[in-house]
């Protein structure tokens, strides 16, 4: 349903088609088609007795002697670009969920408002400071007693879990709910008990379970029958349940930092790397792929390029997990990466007629196969065609400026293209020579005095950048001249430096799907930067900097999971590749 949300929505992936609709033929269009909701889907979150005005929530909660529980979908002048698609998440998963719809129902005054301005400042509801969506329990008097935002999860166990902290710890309709929840986990390994459920339940039931197995044709018939023939029952009936498995130790009764987090120190990176196998293993499609993102800034019919990128990253993640595999374990994840190497290697995946997002699946796919000869040298004669077909398709991109673009020339594309050509190069695959100039000379053209480093390409006049707004970027760009022979170590240092120094104006914005901030970031650059700020980190010498640096890379990545272990920064952009970045920053400062 969308690329955010976490193993709630495998089971979603199979309503998918009846909700937004299908991709559209490559136009080279940046037109975004973003359907609007099916009247079934519409319906989502309807169960809920909502109040719509913060005083008749609040009048309400005085005379029932009950809490207010204010859902809030968004806020006035919020920079996310999918402002109705993540309302309709929410309201399709834990809002239609029967044992939360209850306890909503039975225990608080439902409410769903965006706050007026004047509300808004009196709850600190401003854009950074609160990031949609999330929500607040009041008491009846207006007082606050819990704020949660940057929700990225569906999970019914996270949101029950969120409730105990207000409830008293015997309600029995909390337990009830629990009670319920734990059920169903269960019955997620015992598919009889489920398949014995109520008659949409069970269709459902054998609709994701289809989904799981590989079998979309027949989950997608499945799920046209629940539209069909059910339509008295809840939208999306216990769509987002059917897989849940109950919250870990550490986690269960423990909020962490902020939104969905986990608490600090919950995972250690080997159980990062179980978290992602697992999280991967759910989402892989049937082709090998994963089509979890829906970042379409480049379009609707950019997006197979988009997935093809990111099934390259999953891909190199899972060759990096799996030397920390024995016996079944690696044969697992063996399984997993060669379905995801035969995607990626497969150009009927790609919108080829349209030319945004299209660089991003090539130079993925030549990092992910100059890395696979690294690990797996025996596989060269099947692995190097890949790189070298890679490598010709990032040549022919190329404009005679040698400005590379994704959806416009950009220099964090060229300083990308430029670190995956040198790669290609170590492996005994050598680039283009004239590539490389090229685009060493576009990106110089990029570079301020003082190294900072431009959002756009700057071809004529002298380059207008503040460090502070391209701190993000200027680590990769210095990693990629300095490896074309056209930088220096103290500038990477520079940017390094930098890039730590401004990182919070970066960490600020990681959950918005759009630009967000006056400096220009936005959360789909999060992953980006932190990644290219770690390889940048890795290729200096051996010193008390570097130890240094390293050390607090790792610390930060470590700080960011969510609480089933995953990553994610853009909902949009997907769990798929935060989780494939992170895990790739991870294996890098593994290597130190």
């Amino acid at each position: 349903m969308t690329c955010s949300l976490p193993r709630s929505c495998v089971a979603t992936s199979a309503a998918a088609f009846a909700l937004f609709g299908s991709v559209l033929p490559a136009q080279n269009s940046t037109a975004k088609r973003r359907d609007e909701p099916s009247p079934l889907a519409a319906r989502c979150g309807e169960a809920v007795a909502w109040r719509s005005s913060l005083d008749d929530a609040l009048t309400a909660a005085k005379e029932q002697g009950r809490l207010v529980f204010w859902y809030v979908p968004t806020l006035r002048g919020s920079p996310m670009d999918r402002k109705p698609e993540i309302d309709l998440y929410l309201r399709a998963g834990p809002f239609t969920w029967p044992a939360v719809v209850r306890v909503l129902g039975e225990r608080f005054v439902p409410l769903r408002q965006v706050p007026s301005r004047e509300v808004a400042k009196r709850y600190g509801l401003e854009r950074l400071a609160f990031v949609e969506p999330g929500f607040l329990v009041l008491d009846a008097d207006g007082t606050e007693r819990l704020r949660i935002d940057e929700i990225t999860t569906l999970s019914p166990h996270w949101f029950l879990d969120r409730f105990a902290e207000v409830l008293p710890p015997d309600d029995d309709v909390l337990r009830a709910a629990r009670d319920d929840a734990a059920r169903l986990a269960r019955a997620c390994d015992a598919r009889d008990e489920l398949l014995g459920g109520p008659r949409a339940e069970a269709v459902f039931a054998s609709a994701a379970l289809a989904f799981w197995s590989g079998d979309e044709s027949r989950a997608r018939a499945y799920w046209q029958v629940v539209t069909k023939e059910h339509q008295d029952d809840p939208p999306i009936v216990n769509g987002f349940e059917l897989r849940w498995t109950p919250l870990r130790d550490g986690v269960a009764g423990v909020r962490g930092p902020r939104g969905t987090m986990a608490p600090h120190g919950v995972f250690d990176e080997a159980a990062l790397r179980d978290a992602a196998v697992e999280y991967f293993g759910s989402m892989q499609r049937s082709d090998g792929g994963f089509a979890d993102s829906r970042y379409d800034f480049g379009g609707t019919d950019s997006l197979p390029n988009v997935w093809t990128a990111v099934t390259a990253l999953a891909a190199q993640a899972l060759l990096e997990i799996a030397p920390t595999r024995e016996g079944t374990a690696r044969e697992r994840v063996d399984v997993l990466l060669e379905r995801a190497l035969a995607y990626v290697d497969d150009d009927k995946h790609l919108a080829r007629d349209d030319r945004d997002e299209q660089v991003w699946a090539h130079l993925y796919r030549a990092r992910l196969a100059s890395r696979w000869l690294v690990l797996r040298p025996a596989d060269r004669d099947r692995i190097e065609p890949l790189l070298r077909r890679a490598l010709a398709d990032l040549a022919a991109m190329q404009p005679a400026n040698g400005a590379w673009f994704h959806e416009y020339a950009n220099p964090f594309v060229i300083g990308a293209c430029l670190v995956a050509l040198h790669e290609a190069g170590e492996v005994g695959v050598a680039p283009p020579r004239e590539a490389i100039d090229r685009g060493v000379l576009a990106l110089l053209r990029c570079r301020t005095k003082d190294g900072a480093i431009t959002y756009g390409y700057s071809e004529h006049g002298e380059p207008r950048a503040q460090v502070e707004g391209g701190a993000g970027r200027m680590p990769l760009a210095e990693l990629a001249l300095l490896r074309s022979g056209h930088g220096t170590e103290a500038a990477l240092r520079a940017a390094i430096d930098a890039s730590f120094r401004w990182h919070d104006e970066l960490a600020k914005v990681r959950k918005y799907d759009d630009h967000a901030s006056r400096f220009g970031y936005g959360g789909f650059f999060f992953w980006f930067d932190v990644h290219a700020r770690t390889e940048a980190i890795v290729n200096l010498p051996p010193g008390e900097q570097r130890t240094r640096w390293l050390a607090d890379q790792r610390a930060q990545i470590l700080a960011l999971p969510e609480f089933d272990g995953c990553f994610v920064d853009s909902h949009e952009l997907g769990r798929v590749y935060g989780t494939a970045m992170a895990q790739l920053c991870l294996a890098l400062l593994a290597r130190g």
